[in-house]
């Protein structure tokens, strides 16, 4: 949200995953904070004088998106799971630009020929940061906690595995049951979802499974420890020097919010930062920045594809014609071109090219002005209506993305109005249903089209599960669950391209482009890796700095 990732991948989250979350918090700027000023083409032809005094043990990374909650079961926040994927470790995991499953906690697992029973052999020397070995126990209080809360992290599993589903051989030997076979399951165990909590946390349970008490705290194994969070302005996350792994390279790491991205970038050029959230800075003004002042900025390939949901609880986008309307009216290339600055692609849907699944036959969209006043017509809606599209601050890419689609809409007579908000407000309003168009992003935990199309089109995910178009569709449905079940990878396939088509044609949501990741970072940053799936995934543990 971005995408990833809204509490609800938030969310999720928003997730963001919970996208996220629930709070609608107001938090002060930190005083200290640099001027702002809101045009980022300063400094465009001049050289900046460059803190000398960089720490190689401190790393100082700031986006402008605030991080809503730290509960990695309630949450599907993309800012909460750079966090979070710190400060726990998860039974396999992804590493650098892989996007196949490696071993964590579990040094190795097999799986019975029907595709049900999953047994995985834990590593004997993994702590949690209180010192408690992490065991099986671990692993099935983890499990079974996400699924009693209910929340963002349930939605991969729910289906799939219940309480009654653990079996623990040993201490470090745990199978694990599934209700029917699950194609994508060893894959869904390395999202932040699958983080195995320390199961002492239950002493906190109180009447929301621990969900406030996790909310600035941490019971993790990871290689980070959180040390403290004032929240809006600064987290700060001390290296486990016990860490099984090895010790982290960055002893320290402040994530610092820094709400102007032209503080951002002047923070960056001048040393006091090491590295930049990809979603800051603009396409346009990372190219003015680049080969200056010891700043590199990183490309790589990705997955995220941005989005407008529309919301078809609300009128009169529960009408499909005005959907597919809205979907003709956008100047896609314009949006590329002038925003992108050629960095994205067009898809059909949510489901990234380069990914097992991909359908390049679905329907793509044009922009035919024409084609869109006649759909409008014929849905009585030729004279035109008002909407609102909700956007979160701090993201000049989406602000400008969403002027364009303000021009776009007048054309075909829709008076669109953007409404800005900050980001666990937007967060709480879109998973809530209480928006008409949302603009947000989305990259996958895992690859496979599973992630994707779940979260985006089945039923059960409507609302904090980042369905943000309430989509629903019966066939869709079944689709999406005869996949799940399947342990025939062409029959998968073969449900998630219809499902893709079908999508297409109902027009839940308007696709934008599949982008280009880039990022801004010093030049004595090494060991930065960008991963297609997780591109807000920071490795502060493996990067150094010369």
């Amino acid at each position: 949200m971005h995408s990833k990732k809204l509490w609800a991948k938030l969310v999720m989250f928003m997730m963001v995953v919970g996208l996220v979350l629930s709070g609608c918090n107001k938090y002060n700027q930190e005083t200290t904070t640099p001027q702002k000023n809101t045009n980022d083409n300063t400094n465009t032809n001049e050289e900046v004088e460059e803190a000398k005094s960089a720490d190689p043990n401190v790393f100082n990374f700031a986006t402008n998106q605030d991080i809503p909650h730290l509960d990695p079961h309630s949450t599907a926040a993309n800012t909460s799971f750079r966090i979070t994927y710190m400060l726990y470790d998860r039974l396999v995991t992804y590493d650098g630009t892989d996007t196949e499953v490696k071993p964590q906690l579990a040094e190795n697992w097999e799986i019975s020929e029907d595709g049900k029973t999953y047994t995985f052999f834990l590593r004997k020397d993994a702590k949690f940061h209180d010192g408690s070995p992490v065991t099986s126990e671990a692993v099935q209080y983890s499990f079974t906690r996400a699924l009693k809360l209910g929340k963002s992290a349930a939605g991969i599993f729910k289906k799939v595995i219940d309480e009654n589903s653990f079996e623990i051989v040993d201490d470090h030997t745990i199978k694990i049951k599934l209700k029917e076979p699950f194609g994508p399951f060893v894959k869904t165990l390395g999202t932040v979802f699958g983080n195995i909590l320390n199961p002492k946390l239950a002493e906190n349970h109180g009447d929301d499974m621990a969900e406030s008490y996790l909310a600035d705290k941490e019971v993790g194994s990871g290689p980070y420890i959180l040390e403290s969070w004032d929240r809006g302005q600064k987290l700060v996350l001390k290296a486990n020097e016990n860490y099984w792994g090895g010790t982290p390279t960055m002893k320290t790491v402040n994530v610092l919010i820094v709400p102007e991205p032209s503080t951002g970038r002047l923070m960056l050029e001048k040393g006091e930062l090491d590295l930049l959230d990809d979603t800051m800075i603009s396409p346009d003004v990372l190219k003015q920045m680049d080969g200056k002042n010891n700043v590199e900025v990183v490309e790589s390939p990705g997955y995220q594809i941005d989005d407008f949901a529309m919301n078809m609880t609300a009128k009169p986008l529960d009408n499909k014609l005005v959907r597919q309307a809205l979907a003709h009216s956008v100047n896609y290339e314009a949006i590329i071109d002038s925003i992108l600055l050629g960095g994205a692609e067009r898809v059909p849907g949510i489901v990234p090219k380069g990914m097992f699944g991909f359908n390049p036959d679905a329907k793509l969209y044009d922009y035919n002005l024409d084609k869109a006043k006649e759909l409008l017509k014929e849905a009585g809606l030729e004279d035109g209506f008002d909407l609102e599209l909700a956007i979160s601050e701090n993201n000049e890419v989406r602000k400008n993305i969403a002027v364009m689609l303000q021009a776009d809409l007048a054309k075909i007579g829709v008076n669109l109005k953007i409404n800005t908000l900050a980001w666990p407000t937007f967060l709480d309003l879109v998973t809530s249903g209480k928006h008409q168009l949302a603009l947000a992003a989305w990259t996958p935990d895992y690859a496979d089209p599973d992630y994707n199309l779940w979260y985006f089109a089945h039923s059960s995910s409507k609302g904090p599960g980042f369905n943000l178009a309430f989509f629903e569709n019966a066939k869709v449905d079944q689709l999406l669950e005869e996949a799940r079940k399947s342990v025939d990878e062409a029959k998968r396939e073969a449900n998630y391209k219809e499902i893709q088509a079908i999508m297409a044609e109902e027009a839940p949501y308007i696709f934008v482009g599949q982008s280009t990741v880039e990022a801004a970072k010093k030049t004595w940053v090494k060991g930065y890796e960008i991963n297609p799936m997780n591109t807000w995934y920071v490795p502060f543990h493996k990067i150094t700095k010369d």
